[in-house]
């Protein structure tokens, strides 16, 4: 009985596998097998009466008795192992509806056990929905009803069931105080915790690297993220979309601000605590590893009257604390600041700050629009996406404002293509911008392990270097407890300022090629990434493995 031809060999080899090897064939039908089924007995569990009245002295003997009759498979099903993928195919309202489960799957069949064989219709739907032929078993309704039990309350999210006790939510309030402090101590940027099937991991992102510190029972899983979601301001009780809040607690090092991000995954809810330093907001230039030169180009750029300044890199390269630091550095009672981000990382004192709202239909373009009616004398934009955006800053920029960004591109000259990739025209880019730093951040090798030996000619091959001068040594990362084996502690900065000037404006503006651009711009000084991380890896700083990583 199948929606779809089917054939009988190929199922009967997979459910023998299913048994397994060491299983026993079911075993042969009794007399009462011989004896005729009634429909009406499979469509409702029989009671035993009926079933007395029918002939059968047990529930067994019954669908032994219907398997013979129809011809199909008699399966025990408390033998058989179930792959979860199986939940996804068939819906558990529409097994427990039709008294069914899922026993094999494969890309051209599915064989379902069912109380009740004679649901034509039902596997006929089945096969066209999963378009796939249906091979039916026969199996009681307790058997099915234990699979079912087995497959769907196994396979279903623990965070998705929604009830977290309000005992076990204060009872993981150590725990998750606990995780707050352990990341602050080891200078963690994220806290990450997540489900698998059977446990609860809980990682630190320290130094832009991801590492676990903890794993617990999956039964923790739940009152946690309740926890975050309580100090966060969340609906606890909503488990099947995302959410995001924040987190301001008191320690003895100052307020500690963490933003959360709540996000369905498989196996239950994914929280990820973004740690906000707000002293990092007041920090000047100097502070986050600007070298004089570099300092007196970006500080020529952000005391201009009017113009735009991008500051590009990666996620997660330090932007936002440069952009906070140049507005520091113009930040003045007699100066109306005004900055759009998305989110608002960092609350600074005498700075309007606007975030955007999509869903409510506050964009980065649309903040613009009306912050350019507040009289702003700066503006900084977190992020230009999208080519309205872009035009708005640059025409904002050409209209006696300075504005600051930022731009996802891997260099500062390719800030330039990016803005006309968005749709910028040239004639708009050349006149208002003023310059783009490119950073990103490299891990500094841990002083209390670092082995400071010659560079291997392997290394200097890579990195295109014919040689060195002599006696020069580089950092190897070995690991050891004070950096949690890593064998990095600390990040540092590495840049690029470009400054825009008329000889690139003209190449701008007639659309020259990136190669001519860099070649204009390396003729009047200007130095790469690479070259700076160079100088920090022959000072024994970094080490080959970071210098590769971050630049090229």
């Amino acid at each position: 009985m199948s929606s779809a031809p089917r054939t009988e060999g190929s199922v009967a080899t997979r459910l023998s596998q299913l048994r397994g090897p060491d299983a026993k064939a079911p075993p042969a039908p009794p007399p009462q097998a011989q004896r005729r089924v009634p429909v009406e007995l499979l469509a409702t569990p029989p009671s035993p009466a009926a079933l007395a009245r029918a002939g059968f002295a047990s529930i067994e003997q019954l669908y032994d008795a219907a398997a013979a009759q129809f011809r199909l498979a008699r399966l025990a099903l408390d033998s058989i192992e179930l792959s979860l993928e199986l939940a996804t195919l068939v819906p558990e309202q529409l097994a427990v509806k039709h008294r069914i489960v899922p026993v094999y799957a494969s890309a051209e069949e599915i064989s379902v056990a069912a109380a009740d064989p004679t649901q034509l219709q039902l596997f006929d739907w089945l096969g066209r929905q999963l378009r796939r032929a249906v091979t039916v078993v026969v199996a009681t309704p307790a058997e099915i009803e234990r699979a079912r039990t087995r497959l769907y309350e196994t396979r279903r999210a623990p965070t998705l069931d929604g009830t977290v006790s309000e005992q076990d939510i204060a009872a993981a309030s150590g725990l998750v105080n606990s995780i707050i402090a352990g990341a602050i101590e080891q200078r963690a940027s994220d806290i990450h915790i997540e489900a698998t099937e059977r446990e609860m991991h809980v990682r630190y992102r320290v130094d832009g690297a991801l590492r676990l510190i903890d794993t617990r029972p999956i039964e923790q899983h739940p009152p946690v993220v309740s926890r975050i979601k309580v100090l966060a301001g969340l609906d606890i009780a909503t488990h099947h979309t995302p959410q995001d809040g924040r987190i301001k607690l008191p320690s003895a090092a100052g307020d500690v601000d963490l933003r959360v991000s709540v996000l369905p995954t498989y196996w239950g809810e994914k929280v990820v605590c973004r740690l906000l330093d707000n002293k990092r907001a007041a920090m000047p230039l100097e502070a986050i590893g600007f070298e004089g030169q570099q300092r007196a180009e970006l500080l020529k750029m952000v005391r201009s009257p009017y113009g735009l300044v991008l500051v590009t890199g990666p996620t997660g390269s330090g932007k936002s604390t440069t952009l906070y630091a140049a507005l520091n550095a113009v930040r003045d009672p007699e100066v109306n600041v005004v900055t759009v981000e998305d989110p608002v990382e960092y609350q600074i004192g005498g700075i309007n700050q606007v975030q955007v709202n999509p869903k409510r239909g506050l964009t980065f373009a649309g903040a613009l629009r009306s912050i350019l009616r507040q009289d702003p004398d700066v503006i900084l934009v977190g992020e230009i996406r999208d080519q309205e955006t872009g035009v708005l800053a640059a025409e904002a920029a050409l209209t006696g404002h300075l504005v600051l960004s930022s731009l996802h591109t891997n260099d500062a000259l390719g800030s330039i293509t990016r803005l006309l990739e968005l749709g910028v025209e040239p004639y708009l880019v050349a006149p208002s911008l003023l310059g783009v730093v490119a950073q990103r951040l490299v891990r500094t090798a841990c002083k209390a392990c670092r082995e400071l030996r010659a560079p291997d000619p392997a290394d200097l091959q890579m990195l295109g270097l014919p040689s060195v001068p002599p006696g020069t040594e580089v950092a190897h990362a070995r690991g050891c407890p004070a950096c949690h084996g890593s064998g990095y502690s600390g990040r540092v900065a590495v840049r690029e300022v470009l400054t825009v000037d008329d000889e690139l404006r003209m190449l701008i503006t007639r659309g020259a090629p990136l190669d001519e651009l860099r070649q204009a711009a390396l003729a009047k000084g200007f130095r790469t990434m690479r070259f700076h991380a160079l100088r920090l890896w022959l000072s024994g700083v970094t080490t080959t493995r970071e210098l590769l990583r971050v630049t090229r």
